[in-house]
């Protein structure tokens, strides 16, 4: 009775295994290598635990030996699509050394079994059973201790389980119990049932495994989403920061600029109250001293506009930007402090727009920070000039700012742009590191080289597709 219930183990497992590998199967294009694998080995499995079934119908040769040798393969091979999970590269080799083995284990199974007897090919199918399990463990093991997978943790002590169970069947070939397959004892009932239960579980840990993975890789993408967005975030601030830290590095020419129109506003505003109270207004001056301010205000309001703007804390933009409008918006923050310092601005005519994909403010905080730093290296010099050019190269455009300082060593050059590196006493070293990364952000790049008398800065962008409009 017990050689049925073997037998009826041995159906409900190749059933088991056919229609799970059939199943997996419909998908098979899908399927990574490592599946792949798996579903092949599955289904040789089920088709070779058939065969060993039907043993009294079939011919030795096709009920045993090679049932036996090709079984033993889909043991290897499933290590093979574990060790496919974290071990790229070619795999062939291993596989025609796995079919080679295969040829040449079946073929003496079939000569054992025909000259030496069972007991020999007992031997010889329970050493390949439980060592291909065994060795299955390994590959389960490193891919735990590569990615922490807790499924592959739970792999490794299956394989090691059954490997050792189907080692334990050895016993057969001493005492004479269950040689062969379907044996009549109870022993031999109980093994089986453990295997197959092994065997079920060695299928079910390996889709924990996969969706364990596949959850993995779904943490690791929300990670670094999170952390880049983080990142945006940071930069922004840290942008907003570097934006506010040189406007108050000017700070002393803005309230001088700003001193103008307001001296203006107030010495207008006294002579019309003289006026007023003397009560001989003159109505073609009273009007013309209204005009200077209006004009006045307009100005004052003007400056106070471009510092807001410059420093306004708005998320970045994505938008066609004419950067005719972002070097005149700088130039027009810097002049004044160029003035004082006797700094010629020398910035060609640009009668056609010149379209970006960028945000406004940041485009002027870049140009503003290559503009500023030029302006800082001409201190300890006597000729002071900026000059500003601009070059089209394909679908690019090339803003490049020339000034005749004292230059940058081929060291600093190397390094310019990395984040808090800086040769000024009070500098944070951010600037050049901030606008380079607000230029990557849309596809643009700020180089420094050095120039005929002083350093040289390139910002390049492309150029938009088509005009707004």
């Amino acid at each position: 009775m017990n050689s049925y219930n073997v037998q009826s183990l041995f159906i409900f497992f190749a059933i088991i295994s056919l229609l799970g590998g059939g199943v997996a199967g419909l998908y098979f294009k899908r399927l990574d290598t490592s599946a792949k694998y798996w579903v092949i080995a599955t289904l040789l499995w089920g088709v070779t635990g058939l065969a060993t079934v039907f043993r009294n119908e079939l011919p030795p040769l096709w009920s045993y030996s090679i049932p036996i040798g090709v079984n033993s393969a889909t043991f290897v091979l499933m290590g093979l699509g574990i060790e496919r999970l974290y071990k790229q590269g070619p795999q062939w080799p291993s596989l025609l050394t796995l079919c080679l083995a295969t040829v040449v284990y079946t073929v003496s199974m079939e000569l054992c079994r025909v000259h030496a007897g069972p007991k020999v090919t007992l031997v010889l199918s329970g050493l390949a059973f439980g060592l291909s399990s065994i060795w299955c463990a390994y590959p389960a093991h490193r891919h735990h201790q590569l990615t922490g997978n807790r499924f592959s943790s739970h792999m490794r002590w299956v394989m090691v389980g059954l490997g050792v169970l189907h080692l334990v069947r050895l016993q057969g070939a001493l005492t004479g119990w269950g040689v062969q397959t379907f044996g009549q004892d109870t022993w031999t009932l109980g093994i089986w049932s453990a295997i197959f239960v092994f065997g079920m579980l060695r299928y079910f840990t390996y889709v924990g495994m996969r969706i364990q993975e596949q959850n993995d890789d779904k943490l690791r993408v929300a990670a670094a989403l999170a952390r880049e967005e983080e990142g945006r975030k940071l930069s922004t601030r840290l942008a907003r920061l570097e934006r506010q830290q040189s406007l108050g590095v000017m700070s002393a020419s803005f309230a001088h600029e700003l001193n103008q129109p307001l001296g203006v506003i107030l010495n207008y505003s006294e002579l019309l109250q003289q006026q007023l109270r003397s009560e001989k207004m003159d109505k073609a001056l009273s009007l013309n001293v209204l005009d200077d301010i209006v004009a006045s205000t307009v100005r004052a309001a003007e400056i106070i506009r471009r510092i807001r703007r410059f420093i306004q804390p708005t998320a970045p933009q994505n938008e066609r930007v004419d950067m005719r409008a972002v070097v005149d918006e700088v130039f027009a923050l810097v002049g004044p402090e160029a003035a004082r310092a006797r700094i010629t601005m020398v910035v060609p005519p640009m009668s056609q727009p010149i379209w970006v994909q960028a945000d406004s403010v940041l485009m002027s905080q870049v140009l503003f920070n290559v503009v500023r730093n030029a302006m800082e290296s001409m201190q300890d010099v006597s000729v002071r000039r900026i000059h500003v050019d601009i070059q089209f190269d394909n679908a690019m455009v090339q803003l490049g700012i020339e000034d005749t300082g004292s230059g940058l060593t081929e060291e600093v050059l190397l390094k310019a742009g990395e984040p808090f590196y800086t040769t000024k006493v009070s500098g944070m070293g951010m600037g050049l590191s901030i606008s380079k990364t607000i230029l990557s952000q849309y596809g643009g790049s700020l180089s420094l080289t050095q120039a005929e008398q002083g350093t040289r800065a390139l910002i390049r962008l492309p150029l938009a597709t088509s005009p707004i409009g």
